[in-house]
């Protein structure tokens, strides 16, 4: 990006040691119960919003929502308030993190045995 003041793009998402900052923080919010903020570092719209729609699928969550700070920033905050005290933020996450990993073992259970069909069917 000649003439510009950000960074180049590539070198935001780099990680030189994971040593130095937190992928994930967790903040809960003092002024309403069962509410809490997490911040994914290095992370954008995409994990944003698959984390919120997954969290909305749990009866026990009563808001999910995202948001990236400004476009330099390279972090997605994650906005969780549970129904009551039974579930905390920080649980309903873990859930929905478990569910997703789930998920993407079948898909690529799913997308290995598409492709060992199709070479098949082509005489690869």
């Amino acid at each position: 990006m000649s003439g510009s003041n950000a960074p180049e793009r590539f070198l935001s998402w780099r990680w030189e040691d994971e040593s130095d900052e937190n992928r994930l923080t967790y903040k809960p919010d003092s002024k309403r119960p069962h509410t809490g903020t997490f911040v994914l570092h290095k992370e954008d719209h995409t994990l944003g919003n698959l984390l919120r729609l997954q969290l909305l699928r749990d009866n026990s969550v009563r808001f999910a929502g995202y948001r990236i700070p400004h476009p330099l920033i390279h972090e997605a905050h994650v906005r969780v308030e549970t129904v009551d005290a039974r579930t905390t933020p920080v649980n309903v996450l873990d859930a929905a993190l478990a569910d997703l990993q789930l998920e993407m073992e079948t898909l690529e259970r799913k997308w290995d045995a598409a492709v060992t069909d199709y070479e098949r069917s082509q005489g690869f």
